[in-house]
């Protein structure tokens, strides 16, 4: 068993294959990622653009501090 450290949906490679586009929309309206599975172990996480701005923007701002 693994920590999803605050995903909210998972869907597995296959689904992602054959759900592409409504997955790809679901993601566009939650705040968090869909984890993606492949043989039951975490592959990767779909996120929006705006959560990928936002993640980008916030490392910026970590470096800058440092």
């Amino acid at each position: 068993m693994y920590f999803t450290k605050g995903i909210e949906v998972v869907a597995t490679i296959t689904e992602l294959r054959s759900k592409t586009s409504e997955l790809v929309e679901y993601a566009k309206g939650i705040e968090r990622g869909i984890l993606i599975q492949k043989n039951n172990e975490p592959y990767a996480v779909l996120i929006s653009y705006d959560v990928y701005e936002r993640l980008l923007k916030a490392k910026e701002s970590v470096g800058k501090k440092k």
